[in-house]
């Protein structure tokens, strides 16, 4: 096959042709490469040398909006500033420009409500592994489609499994970068053997995180525990979660969490932007505790949720 050397115009053409299922999900697209907003899926695009793109060079964020409301942003942003101060990336505008050009996307997406993903790329310019080749940093942001799982999900439980993907070092694991090989990894391995989720364990067999999700136990003392900090990503969602835990009374802590803990463990819990807190029921196929959702995963999700709609970290839009 030879292939054809196509004028701009016809590949406009192919553009507004290319489309999938997917695109029937994404609503507005900011560019500052473009400078400004598109709401036409095909053009929802980054240039292919971008550092982003072929070296991963670029730090991001997925925050969610309920009922016209965007949640946690602005932990979001400060967790964005700082994953991108940690590989010396120069933010293309301020938090507070971010924040205004973020609010301004979603009013344009006309949802009420979506998942925001916010990238801060390296930029445009050559494809060595030069960051300094760059035109300059780079912001885009998605709003998409927000696919609550189903009520069924919660009540049932989900099914988690140990993975066998080295889990990132400490400091790549702290800055939320593009560079997710090994997260895309682990969400394969769970897919292939039919789980919901793979969980890291590290070189001293303590466990980490899910792909992108945050693994949180009730111990047997009815304490809620979180792996510490050192080599997993900072959750703004559990954050949160322990937040509101304090304020519900119920003691918490951070500390080394093992296989057998989980077993061990009267509830388990992942906990994320997208998913909330999704309680897990079995790990490896045995039953955590009596092999049913508990009620302490129920109460923080439903306090997660008014939090959302009403609380002090909710920005209307």
């Amino acid at each position: 096959m030879q292939p054809k050397v196509l004028t701009p115009s016809e590949i406009m053409e192919k553009l507004a042709t290319q489309k999938n299922p997917s695109h029937q999900g994404y609503f507005a697209f900011y560019s500052s490469w473009f400078g400004g907003i598109t709401k036409e899926p095909h053009l929802m695009l980054v240039p292919v040398d971008d550092h982003q793109v072929h070296r991963g060079d670029a730090v991001f964020e997925a925050l969610k909006a309920v009922d016209r409301r965007v949640f946690l942003m602005n932990s979001h942003l400060n967790r964005l500033e700082k994953s991108a101060e940690s590989i010396g990336l120069k933010l293309p505008f301020s938090k507070q420009e971010i924040a205004e050009i973020l609010l301004e996307t979603l009013r344009a997406s006309e949802q009420s409500q979506a998942v925001i993903r916010l990238f801060v790329s390296r930029g445009p310019g050559s494809f060595s592994p030069n960051p300094y080749d760059s035109v300059g940093s780079q912001l885009y942001i998605a709003i998409t489609e927000l696919k609550p799982l189903s009520p069924a999900k919660y009540e049932a439980g989900a099914s988690l499994g140990f993975s066998k993907i080295p889990v990132k070092d400490s400091w790549m694991a702290k800055v939320k970068s593009c560079n997710y090989l090994p997260n895309v990894m682990m969400k394969k391995e769970s897919v292939d053997r039919g789980l919901d989720f793979s969980i890291g364990i590290d070189n001293s067999g303590s466990i980490s995180e899910g792909p992108t999700e945050n693994l949180v136990i009730l111990d047997s003392s009815g304490t809620l525990v979180h792996p510490t900090l050192e080599n997993i990503l900072h959750g703004t969602t559990m954050k949160r979660v322990f937040e509101l835990a304090a304020e519900l009374k119920i003691p918490t802590a951070s500390r080394p969490l093992k296989p057998e803990d989980l077993w061990n463990a009267r509830e388990v819990m992942m906990m994320g932007t997208t998913i909330d807190v999704l309680p897990v029921t079995t790990v490896e196929g045995r039953n955590v505790g009596s092999g049913k959702p508990g009620e302490i995963s129920k109460k923080l999700g439903d306090r997660l949720a008014s939090d959302m709609k009403s609380g002090p970290d909710s920005t209307s839009y």
